[in-house]
């Protein structure tokens, strides 16, 4: 049986290889710009003409615009004309029978990890980039998306990691591992260990897993509230699939920073969502296992966690090394003992698994915990890294068959949440992505890469980088697949039995609201007849004739 947790010298970081390290056609800047900037700051346009090669009229003739805000402007509607005329060209349209919506901050842009640091976030730019290409923005209703608040993050994790996590930055580093309330989370350090571990993990050391980074608070509480606002977007109503891209760090625990996650936003979603639903799915595609989503919710019965993931030796010339973070057998079924025994399922997967063995292993998986634990509502953590070419994953998926997961679960038809997650290979977390809103919205996008209206088509270009294809084919055998057709049978025939446990069980409420909104209830139906009361015995004493005293 694998270990309840990892132990935090088994980094992820020290499984890159340096060989990977961004082409230098592919800068990561430390300011990223909107669509429209590339063509005003050094893009391919340096000259308005050559957008269209007339001017506004297209009668041949020009005007210079006057101001600089008169340029953008004019750039601007060029841009917004070229993208509606490929909406209307690829039959771009909201989808009919749904609602999405779609959930995001510029500002998580802009963060840098570090330059040797595999997290990118400049991939979210591309993201970005690849959806407003492809118009995408107009089949779906967008949220900017503001920070959480301390309050709604304790919810989850301790209350003095929260507080740590909001002061945090190189500059008041030291300061705050001085403090005495965060002093006692540093962890001990071990022989060999070549990082300076402080509270909770985090560390301004290089190569660590969860460094210490300019403006990281910002970021983290913006990709929370980014995910919490979906969540209520689904809770209330006002949406049936809701998308945060730059949320889904699934390896946060309550009060540790690991493998590249500080706050888990996954679980503070699914909270939010159990205040309405009995019961949720959470189901994740990242080529890591989701030991913090699973760790939380081991004792509980309305969360139903499905991991698939890769699992195993990371190098067959290392025994001792695990694949990050080491955890998630498929023995690994929830905390035993509690109610929460069999509510946690779990895919551990070889090295090099293609498109067919692990399509068939979802849908058979899937499809029978959902018919067997009949969520009401589903959570779906798509991290990208389970790619082939990812630089950290070891799995040979292409990106459709990545997207056929997502279809798979909206299909399903219960309201869905979308998050990002891993992927160290920015331009196919970016091509992923942006299909994978295609098929929220009930979309097809044509394979070739708007290049024209993306400010940086470097990213896509050339053998190396995709030819400017959205779904390129990546090597077969990048990895040797030591996946089984056998073995995998034999493991959905294992958790199939696991799901007889699950099926109807009894202490999982189906048909009633959770015990915490019944009481609301009955406090406001009580408020609600309290009120009533006052009124009625303020109108007798108006009128105390009119009660028969003098009669």
């Amino acid at each position: 049986m694998a270990p309840s947790r990892a132990d935090v010298r088994n980094p992820i970081v020290q499984q890159w290889d340096a060989g990977g390290l961004p082409r230098s056609g592919i800068p990561s800047p430390s300011h990223t710009p909107d669509l429209t900037d590339g063509y005003i700051n050094g893009g391919e346009y340096d000259d308005p003409m050559s957008c269209g090669g007339q001017g506004a009229q297209g009668s041949g003739s020009y005007t210079p615009p006057a101001t600089e805000e008169d340029l953008r402007y004019w750039r601007d509607q060029d841009l917004n004309e070229k993208i509606m005329h490929g909406v209307e060209e690829n039959g771009i349209t909201r989808p009919k029978g749904h609602k999405v919506t779609y959930h995001y901050n510029s500002t998580v842009e802009d963060m840098h990890f570090g330059k040797t640091h595999p997290m990118k976030p400049w991939r979210l730019t591309l993201a970005k980039h690849l959806i407003l290409g492809y118009g995408l923005q107009h089949t779906m209703d967008t949220h900017e998306a503001v920070a959480a608040g301390k309050d709604q993050v304790s919810r989850f994790h301790d209350p003095h990691y929260v507080e740590f996590l909001s002061q945090v930055s190189p500059t008041t580093f030291d300061e705050l591992c001085r403090d005495p309330r965060f002093a006692k989370a540093i962890p001990p350090k071990h022989p060999g260990d070549n990082v300076d571990l402080g509270p909770y993990n985090l560390s301004t050391s290089p190569g660590a897993d969860c460094p210490v980074f300019a403006d990281m608070s910002t970021y983290l509480f913006l990709y929370t509230g980014a995910t919490l606002a979906a969540a209520r977007q689904l809770v209330s109503d006002t949406s049936d699939i809701a998308i945060n891209w730059s949320g889904g760090l699934h390896h946060a625990h309550k009060a540790e920073a690991s493998g590249f996650c500080y706050i888990n936003d996954i679980v503070l979603a699914i909270l939010e969502m159990l205040k309405r639903w009995p019961r949720v799915l959470y189901i994740d595609i990242d080529v890591h296992h989701g030991d913090g989503v699973e760790e939380a919710f081991q004792r509980e019965p309305r969360v139903m966690t499905l991991s698939f993931h890769r699992y195993g030796t990371y190098d067959e010339s290392q025994p001792g090394h695990k694949f990050f973070p080491g955890t998630g057998d498929v023995s690994d079924r929830g905390l035993r003992g509690t109610i929460g025994e069999h509510f946690a399922l779990n895919v551990p997967i070889g090295a090099g698994i293609d498109d067919r063995q692990y399509g068939g292993l979802f849908e058979a998986i899937v499809g029978r915990a959902f018919e067997a634990y009949k969520p009401s509502a589903i959570v779906l953590q798509c991290g990208a890294d389970s790619l082939g070419g990812d630089r950290l994953g070891q799995f040979n998926l292409n990106i459709k068959q990545h997207g056929e997961c997502i279809a798979f679960v909206k299909a399903l038809g219960v309201p869905l949440l979308l998050l990002g997650g891993g992927g160290y290979t920015a331009r196919n977390v970016a091509r992923a992505w942006c299909h994978e809103t295609a098929l929220a919205t009930d979309n097809t996008l044509p394979p070739n890469i708007p290049m024209d209206l993306i400010p940086e088509p470097r990213a896509f270009q050339g053998h190396g980088n995709g030819n400017g294809q959205l779904y390129p084919a990546f090597p077969p055998n990048k990895h040797i697949n030591e996946c089984k057709d056998d073995q995998l049978e034999m493991m959905v025939k294992k958790l199939d039995f696991e799901l007889r446990y699950v099926a109807r069980a009894p202490w999982v409420m189906m048909d009633r609201l959770p015990v915490r909104a019944r009481q609301e209830e009955e406090l406001e139906r009580v408020r609600e007849e309290r009120s009533r009361g006052k009124a009625e015995r303020r109108r007798l004493e108006r009128d105390p004739g009119g009660r028969g005293e003098l009669r």
